[in-house]
């Protein structure tokens, strides 16, 4: 009978989701949230909340604040759980929103990314998804969000399946990496078809090797992972490049701004019968310096990347903890600060001096972030398996196996 009673209490514990522990020290547990479908990635603004929900597709939410803007509820208004049933496995795996613009980027990583405006009174798109860019698929998505466009950067691995002649579009390795971005005009609530005005419609930047998973973008700079070995850095040009084969500026172009003429004048091949050709490499104003601008290793492979400043955070696998990374001006390495010892990092995140780390079946690590390379460890707190985390003043929300939870920072 004993051994019986064992086995009901054994049975009822593995049918319960994991109940987070609630730390009064540290957080007021606000709000559970059942996603139906492994919550992966979030990402929210003042009034909204999208959920990259895995097999579930993407939710949006209703947020409710307080005066003090702090989250007390939430409600759901929309769920897509069918985005392309016809293709590929139809996940929805992470998410990033414009906040300028109240548009949501999901990426089913290897298939699409994904569009869903959010403005009150809306038209969705008639396309709701990115058209492929230089025979990549998606694996991370970063945007640079402007007051009248959208620059959309993403990491896609080329394969040679992708050319019908059996070799690889663009001449590039197989299973390699490149960065790729197009600027998106066409974001007013009444437009309808994303790309139809985008410019430039499909830039290829840099081509890297098969070990780069994941991109952040922030404050003009491109932190691209680089497995085992660290992090590369790309920075951003807010001026039409034309260069050589050794990235110096060719003398004698001009940029017309015009990008789809700037190009042909840029990259014609010079002979007699064309003196403009410059036999160039051409970039427009938005994209990157096509070569690296900084470097450097680190102690484990990179699960995630969060630039704040010139501070290149660095979530790392194998127990390998967090690395908080300082560059100077000219990309140097100034100084580098290890915390999270003993912890794998799967995701992280920072606002209102608050920094959060995802620590997967150990739970969230809550940190005050007091700029450069200065934080104070606070506390930690158990949650089911986290996936990613995101902080927005005092709220914290983590993305878990078994949903949403909204906690108050103290």
């Amino acid at each position: 009978m004993r051994l019986l009673y064992l086995f009901i209490i054994l049975l009822s514990a593995c049918m319960q989701p994991n109940k987070p522990i609630e730390d009064s020290d540290i957080v007021d547990l606000v709000l559970y949230q059942n996603t139906y479908g492994e919550a992966l990635d979030i990402d929210l603004t003042t009034e909204k909340m999208v959920v990259a929900a895995n097999y579930q597709g993407f939710i949006v939410y209703d947020l409710q604040r307080n005066s003090e803007q702090n989250i007390i509820g939430i409600d759901s208004i929309f769920n897509d759980s069918d985005m392309a049933s016809d293709m590929g496995d139809n996940r929805a795996q992470k998410v990033t929103i414009s906040k300028n613009h109240n548009i949501a980027f999901i990426t089913d990583v290897y298939d699409r990314i994904w569009l869903y405006k959010f403005e009150d009174e809306t038209n969705q798109y008639v396309d709701n998804y990115l058209s492929d860019c230089y025979g990549g698929t998606w694996l991370s998505t970063a945007i640079d969000d402007q007051d009248d466009h959208i620059n959309v950067f993403s990491l896609v691995k080329h394969f040679s399946s992708e050319d019908d002649n059996g070799e690889t579009i663009g001449d590039f390795d197989q299973y390699s990496t490149s960065i790729v971005w197009k600027g998106i005009y066409d974001i007013s609530p009444s437009d309808l078809f994303p790309e139809l005005n985008a410019s430039p419609s499909c830039e290829f930047t840099y081509n890297f090797g098969i070990l780069p998973e994941e991109i952040d973008f922030g404050n003009g700079l491109l932190a691209v992972s680089n497995g085992e070995l660290g992090v590369n850095v790309l920075k951003q040009t807010s001026e039409a490049l034309c260069l050589d084969s050794d990235n110096i500026s060719i003398p004698g172009f001009e940029s017309t701004g015009d990008i789809v003429n700037d190009k042909i004048l840029c990259e014609q091949e010079y002979d007699e019968y064309y003196n403009p050709g410059l036999n160039g490499n051409y970039e427009p104003p938005g994209g990157f310096y096509p070569y690296i601008f900084s470097s450097f290793d680190l102690p484990g492979e990179v699960n995630s990347l969060l630039i704040r400043d010139s501070i290149i955070f660095s979530g790392l696998s194998t127990s390998n903890g967090c690395y908080m990374s300082l560059l100077g001006g000219n990309g140097e390495l100034i100084n580098k600060l290890g915390i999270a010892n003993g912890y794998s990092i799967n995701n992280l995140d920072e606002d209102n001096g608050n920094l959060v780390l995802s620590a997967g079946h150990d739970g969230v690590l809550i940190y005050r972030y007091y700029g450069g390379l200065n934080v104070e460890f606070i506390g930690q707190i158990s949650t089911p398996y986290s996936n990613n985390v995101r902080v927005d003043g005092d709220n914290l929300i983590v993305s878990t196996e078994d949903g949403i939870y909204v906690y108050l920072i103290k």
